[in-house]
């Protein structure tokens, strides 16, 4: 931020990386604001920008390596112009929302706010009537998941301050309704409970949440995340950390993504492991990549590949030779996408296809060489405008189709495979897909259950028993479901306490391990990592 008479900057892209080559190419241009500006030499990891006008730019520099790949980042100036007063900002806490339980999570969104003078410093949200059940994940965010709701009215508040001192303030309500009487229950009256411990393992290097985690070889990678470090604000909305655990040995080791973000796509293949997309942002202006991250577990190294299209929560999976990365979010304004970007690990090559219809937050599951793509939000996060469709792809005729969930809505959901079933689950249903007959059936957690698998949320596999662990969006999280394939019946996991919430985790060589987090409602992000026992 600058204000006039100063009307030039300093762009300096000088920390610039790349893990296995050199920088040979930088290039600087404005994406968006006034017309006047110019930036004095495009071509160098540092330059001048200079006749600089009051409002807000956008610059972008775009870095390619020695070996032709390439990566963008952006950065926002504002320019301010002491003629004139400091006029008041204008809060906006967005639209009105009504959510049925078992659902009892909902996004806020106060990116519509404004305002004149470009220069809106802190965003506040809070309560101001309604039940006392709730919990607003992070109150000076743009944008916030609040949980925990109750049946009953809410009003919640959003108030934003400029740089100026001056504020605003906007409300918005929340009306949670009571679970239809025809909807069937979460059931745990009958069921038996079983004792579980985390066990300590080890820990992060960094502390964060939402990782992306993923398995090849001998390795588990823990990547990219969220720290809210207020001491690193570079990486507060996404971090470049990878902690690598060498199952074998039992050593960490860390890596670095080529750009720090969340909200990252993860699947092996072979010995590779792929970290796609994601973003970096509190929810208004959010950069969204196009980067995949490639680890190579037999040499140890790191390449960059690109995507045809710059978006976050992709889902991914592999099947034969290639790899898919399908839909995501877009942009910042939360549109979604109906690329699939497929990569052919033989011949080294990428090519398109196109979904049913855009949408984010999608399951896929590969299976007697099929990958099925599940679910999803057609637009606005994962609370809304459900989808669902069902894209099948077809390895050995290299064919699309499509199909829909019996019994889901869609939505964010989980999804697994074991033997030739799978299993789907949003909230309190589970939907059996048997692949070889086509028929399906319905089983029931017993209580809501909410995964986001881009944040390394997923059902896990342990002794043929899946397992359904809750990160936080219906908390408390003491307990998780347990169904054993075998013998089709369900349990309940009861840990001696609340424990952790928005954590990753995975399964490898029948131990499930669980990363980083929240700690006991804490507001401290863990960097500690745990064992799931039973």
């Amino acid at each position: 931020m600058i204000t006039l008479p100063t009307d030039s900057i300093l762009l300096d892209g000088s920390s610039s990386s790349d893990p296995d080559g050199t920088i040979s190419e930088w290039l600087w241009k404005k994406i968006s604001g006034p017309a006047s500006f110019n930036v004095i030499k495009p071509n160098d990891s540092t330059t001048p920008v200079k006749i600089l006008k009051a409002g807000t730019y956008q610059f972008e520099l775009k870095v390619t390596d020695n070996g032709g790949q390439s990566a963008k980042d952006t950065v926002r100036v504002i320019v301010n112009d002491p003629s004139q007063p400091n006029r008041p900002p204008v809060a906006n806490a967005g639209v009105d929302q009504t959510i049925t339980l078992p659902t009892n999570g909902v996004t806020v969104n106060g990116s519509g706010s404004t305002d004149p003078d470009n220069n809106i410093t802190n965003y506040a949200w809070t309560e101001i009537s309604g039940p006392s059940s709730f919990n607003i994940i992070n109150a000076n965010a743009t944008q916030t998941q609040i949980t925990t709701l109750g049946e009953g009215i809410y009003q919640f508040e959003l108030k934003i301050t400029d740089a100026g001192g001056l504020f605003s303030r906007d409300s918005m309500q929340v009306t949670v309704l009571a679970q239809p009487l025809n909807t069937p229950p979460c059931d745990n009256s009958n069921r038996p409970q079983v004792n579980a411990q985390l066990i300590p393992f080890g820990t992060l290097s960094r502390a964060r949440i939402g990782m992306a985690v993923a398995s090849a070889g001998n390795k588990i990678l823990f990547a990219g995340g969220i720290t809210y470090d207020n001491n690193d604000y570079d990486e507060y909305w996404g971090t470049t950390r990878v902690d690598i655990l060498d199952v074998g040995t039992q050593i960490w080791s860390t890596g670095e993504l080529s750009t720090p973000r969340s909200a990252i796509a993860a699947v092996s293949a072979g010995n590779k492991i792929f970290f796609a997309g994601g973003d970096n942002g509190d929810g208004a202006f959010n950069t969204l990549y196009s980067t995949v991250d490639i680890y190579d577990v037999a040499a140890n190294t790191w390449s960059v590949a690109t995507l045809s299209q710059p978006r976050s929560y992709i889902a991914a999976a592999t099947v034969g030779n290639k790899v898919f990365f399908a839909g995501g979010e877009k942009n910042w304004n939360y549109n979604t996408s109906e690329v699939v970007d497929i990569y052919d690990i033989s011949t080294n090559t990428w090519s398109t296809a196109t979904l049913s219809e855009p949408r984010a937050y999608i399951s896929a599951v590969a299976v007697n060489d099929k990958v099925y793509f599940a679910g999803g939000h057609r637009e606005d996060r994962w609370y809304a405008d459900p989808s669902n469709k069902i894209d099948i792809y077809d390895n050995l005729t290299a064919s699309w189709t499509t199909s829909s969930l019996s019994t889901l809505a869609g939505g964010s959901l989980s999804g697994i495979s074991v033997a030739d079933k799978i299993y789907w689950s949003a909230g309190c249903d589970v939907e059996i897909k048997n692949v070889n007959t086509g028929s399906t059936s319905t089983a029931y957690l017993f209580k809501p259950g909410g995964v986001i698998i881009d944040h390394g949320q997923n059902a896990v596999v342990k002794d043929n028993k899946i397992i359904y662990f809750r990160h936080g969006l219906y908390g408390p999280n003491d307990k998780f479901d347990i169904y054993d394939t075998g013998t089709n019946t369900w349990s309940i996991g009861v840990l001696p306490q609340n424990t952790i919430s928005y954590s990753s985790i995975i399964s490898v060589n029948n131990i499930i391990y669980i990363a980083g987090g929240v700690e006991n409602g804490n507001v401290n992000v863990s960097n500690k990592v745990w064992k799931l026992e039973f």
